[in-house]
């Protein structure tokens, strides 16, 4: 069962500079702009992913173009030669010339269409979509223009690929045997050079590809955590604003003498997941939670609630890492979902020592809290000293 506001603080204000406001609002708001700021860094990170890919999809291109001209020089399975230079590599003057000229053509169109363009203007392809008689026919249109542009780019880089073939074989047809063999070498040791570094781009890719889509995910992630907040701002709509005490009035007293005492370990009063058995409304499945979440802005103090020693810190998924405080008579105070930790194992620490910050997990921005008396979970609340409402 979900709670959105219960207070879980003080019965009695002091003056101590141990006080501090908790605004529903402002902690709400300052954990969208997180959320926010957060999505902002990640998209900048995206365009930097992006661009990287371009330039690595481009100098494939141009490792996979060297790979398909030298193949026609070195047989791939062997790493020898398939062909005698004087024979087979005997330039065909012809075929060079023909394909220059396939090429020039295809430049020279590509220049009149440029021409025509800044002279009449760029619309050409968007008045033959529009003047489409139904939708259909608007994106077999579409259709049309985007494959007649992918294969004016194949034909010219497969002529490309051509020339740069026959302009080698015209070149290797002037060797002599022993300028052959080593070309020949050369060749192989290119071969097998352009292979390593296409396999190295590839898994580059593959690894950048990857992380791009994890950012995404997070991205998705956070902008559904800032839907959830803002919806809950304006259903819940609360104004008011709550005195958090974390003055510590019981450093002589035992820690069953504390109870109703002890200070709450973060400055926020809003318990998104409260102690006990609750039911999903939706699945209908039932959890027991051993102790309490609060919502609260990524990064607040987290202090203990009293004299103890570091008995663990460890991560569990879900709730993050953890630090747990042993305490007289047999009593433990576990911290969760936290970071930036400020202690260690075995280390003694006071009641009010700052121990860490909170963080975040799949509920958004968060703290969980629990006490145990040796095996057996305690409701928090009731340990707590209660607040006031100030507003």
């Amino acid at each position: 069962m979900k709670f959105s506001i219960i207070l879980i603080l003080f019965f009695v204000l002091s003056y101590s500079v141990s006080i501090a406001d908790y605004n529903y609002k402002e902690d709400l708001t300052r954990q969208i702009n997180v959320y926010k700021f957060e999505i902002e860094k990640l998209n900048s990170r995206i365009e930097e992913i992006k661009m990287t890919l371009r330039n690595y999809e481009q100098k494939l291109n141009q490792i996979n173009d060297s790979i398909v001209i030298l193949s026609t020089f070195v047989d791939k399975s062997t790493g020898t030669s398939t062909n005698d230079p004087k024979n087979k590599y005997l330039t065909d003057e012809a075929r060079l010339i023909k394909t220059k000229e396939k090429i020039d053509k295809l430049k020279s169109d590509f220049l009149k269409k440029i021409l025509w363009l800044y002279k009449f203007g760029n619309d050409f392809n968007s008045q033959i979509l529009f003047s489409s008689k139904s939708f259909n026919d608007f994106y077999v249109r579409l259709e049309y223009l985007n494959r007649l542009s992918e294969i004016r780019k194949k034909d010219y880089d497969r002529l490309k690929r051509e020339l740069l073939v026959l302009e080698e074989k015209r070149k290797l047809s002037k060797f002599n045997r022993d300028e052959y063999s080593r070309y020949i070498r050369e060749k192989k040791e290119s071969h097998k050079t352009l292979i390593e570094q296409k396999t190295i781009l590839e898994n580059k890719t593959i690894s950048l590809k990857n992380e791009n889509e994890m950012y995404l995910r997070q991205i998705e992630k956070k902008m559904s955590f800032i839907d959830k907040i803002e919806r809950e701002l304006l259903t819940y709509n609360i104004s008011t604003i709550y005195r958090i005490d974390q003055t510590v009035t019981y450093s002589d007293k035992t820690f069953w003498e504390s109870k109703g005492k002890l200070i709450f370990p973060v400055q926020s009063v809003n318990i998104i997941f409260d102690f006990g058995k609750s039911t999903n409304p939706d699945t209908k499945t039932v959890t027991y939670n051993n102790g309490i979440d609060v919502s609260i802005l990524k990064g607040s103090e987290v202090k203990c609630v009293a004299n103890g020693r570091v008995e663990m810190i460890t991560y569990i998924p879900y709730f993050g890492n953890v630090i747990i405080i042993n305490h007289e008579g047999n009593y433990r105070s576990i911290y969760a979902i936290i970071k930036d930790i400020f202690v260690s194992i075995n280390q003694q620490v006071l009641a009010g020592e700052i121990i860490a910050n909170t963080s975040e997990n799949n509920n958004g921005q968060c703290f969980h809290f629990e006490l145990w008396k040796d095996n057996s979970p305690l409701d928090p609340k009731q340990w707590i000293k209660r607040g006031a409402n100030i507003n």
